[in-house]
């Protein structure tokens, strides 16, 4: 669905959106608001049921849940529920909202050509389903005119409209959302409670803006003031679901998010092979059955094997990796070649009610992750530092399609804002909590200490420098300064700078394009200390 909004600027949206990319189009837009209020100027399509806010200042984040229960509805329930509206006058959103949910007893008839078709119509609309053997003995023709008699259609310029057994559902109180599976990736959906009783859905994998809006809806600053009330499982096998009690906490629950996010795409096969690796290792932490997720491949599973017989038969039979004569199978000692091959190639194997299952390096090795990596749902409240990194900025100017030369960062000065702003546009759902630090992987000590990581231009010395401006709990030591280096350059030649130099900025006479990174032998990525030669006392950067 699309529709342009209005604040200081008019803008097209898509819905519905992630509520990180809802916030960030609306932060594009200059509202920063958790929760964002705009004006809805125009709906792409004329039978929408949003056509009916045209004109209004809204809720977005009410826009966006209507708009995932449309996408739910057949191009008949919404004709249906569009004539509902304009016959009754709805035009609040929580009143369209819980109009999506009512639409049981409710018809449009705008052909009769079909008396049976007109009779199975108001059928299926008033008990929603029918069954094959119910098909067989229901007098539909009696049916519609039993209806259409007892109800006095109303005749509308679209169609006959019919109201039978139809009562409006009070599903959304017009302050917390009710419980909506809107995705096939949602892996599970955690039930708050505020200590007013209001209830509430977190769905997982969340992040942080999801979270946020959240607690907002339920008037509450931490997650702490929330009790989770009941997890309710979409995907994950039974003995992977934790208790409310195990994710009362926000540190277990955002391990537990990083575990939904690992899975989210696991097919039932997949999620059967996890739910067995975790049994055979005997690991509980949530960072720990994410880390066994995460290495899924090294384990060899083999569900139709119980013992060194038939592993041995898999082997020579199944795996490829052995020709042998038929002649010769009668001769071969299979238990022998199991525990032989499990000896050379497995550091631990089992086998269990569920089959055969084997380990390529010591289980130990997988328990050594503690969720360093996982992305915040609540930000810390802990003191920090800025720590940042420099590197030269080159530009190619464009003027009227026409090459007009190269410039160096002291040209690029007096594009400072423009830059600044291009930055902002590249921007991606998600990275508003941590940066780029959201894809960050290369170090657990580095994960933990550094809380985010932005790219910013800044004015030294009459020079527009690049910067990857940092959060940091803890001072970094030399190496972990060498990896955050490293982690930048790479981004910045083949990543975020890779995109972002490829974007046109404008600048009035012309376009330029920045490069954050050059092979040229004077590019080097520098601490602040570096790049003054140790003359950094009283310096005075702004971000």
């Amino acid at each position: 669905m699309r529709i342009k909004v209005l604040n200081n600027r008019q803008n097209y949206m898509e819905l519905p959106m992630t509520d990180a990319e809802l916030n960030l189009e609306m932060r594009r837009m200059g509202i920063k608001d958790t929760v964002p209020m705009c004006k809805i100027v125009e709906v792409s399509e004329d039978d929408n049921l949003m056509s009916l806010l045209e004109g209004e200042t809204v809720n977005m984040d009410e826009v966006n849940f209507f708009a995932r229960r449309l996408e739910s509805l057949t191009s008949y329930e919404r004709k249906v529920l569009s004539a509902y509206a304009d016959d009754h006058c709805i035009a609040t959103m929580k009143d369209l909202i819980n109009l999506t949910y009512s639409s049981q007893g409710l018809s449009l008839i705008t052909d009769f050509s079909d008396p049976e078709q007109v009779g199975k119509r108001l059928y299926m609309d008033e008990m929603l389903v029918v069954s094959a053997e119910e098909e067989e003995h229901i007098n539909f023709i009696q049916f519609a005119e039993k209806t259409l008699q007892e109800n006095l259609p109303d005749v509308k310029p679209y169609g006959v409209f019919v109201e039978h057994g139809f009562q409006m559902q009070e599903v959304y109180n017009g302050k917390t959302f009710p419980e909506y599976f809107y995705s096939d990736k949602i892996v599970a959906a955690v039930e708050v409670k505020n200590e007013s009783g209001d209830t509430d859905y977190l769905y997982l994998p969340a992040d942080i803006c999801s979270m946020d809006k959240l607690k907002k809806r339920l008037q509450e600053r931490y997650f702490s003031d929330l009790k989770v009330t009941a997890i309710h499982n979409m995907h994950l096998p039974e003995t992977l679901v934790p208790t409310p009690q195990e994710i009362a906490e926000i540190e277990e629950l955002t391990f537990f998010n990083e575990l939904c996010h690992e899975v989210c795409g696991f097919h039932k096969e997949k999620m059967d092979r996890l739910a067995m690796a975790v049994k055979f290792t005997g690991f509980h932490d949530f960072s720990e059955v994410t880390n066994v997720a995460k290495h899924l491949s090294e384990f060899e599973i083999h569900t139709n094997v119980h013992n060194d017989e038939e592993y041995g038969e898999y082997l020579v039979m199944e795996s490829g990796l052995y020709q042998v004569d038929e002649a010769l199978l009668p001769y071969i000692e299979y238990e022998i070649l199991a525990t032989d091959k499990k000896a050379e190639k497995l550091a631990a194997s089992r086998y269990m009610e569920e089959g055969f299952i084997g380990a390529a390096r010591p289980l130990q090795e997988y328990r050594q992750y503690g969720g360093e990596f996982a992305e915040p749902l609540e930000e810390l409240e802990c003191g920090y530092d800025i720590f940042c990194l420099f590197s030269p900025l080159i530009a190619n100017l464009m003027v009227d399609g026409d090459d007009a030369g190269n410039l160096s960062g002291s040209d690029l000065a007096q594009y400072k804002d423009e830059i600044m702003e291009a930055i902002a546009r590249e921007e991606s759902p998600g990275e508003e909590a941590r940066g780029l630090m959201r894809y960050f992987d290369r170090s657990r000590d580095v994960a933990r200490n550094v809380l985010s990581a932005y790219p910013k231009v800044t004015e030294i010395n009459g020079e527009l420098y690049g910067v990857l401006a940092c959060k940091i709990i803890e001072p970094l030591t030399e190496e972990d300064v060498g990896i955050l280096k490293d982690y930048w350059t790479g981004q910045m030649s083949d990543g975020w700078g890779e995109s972002f130099e490829q974007h046109p900025i404008d600048v009035g006479d012309g376009e330029i394009y920045v490069s954050f990174w050059n092979s040229g032998k004077n590019w080097s990525v520098m601490t602040e200390e570096e790049l003054m030669g140790g003359q950094v006392q009283g310096m005075d950067l702004t971000y």
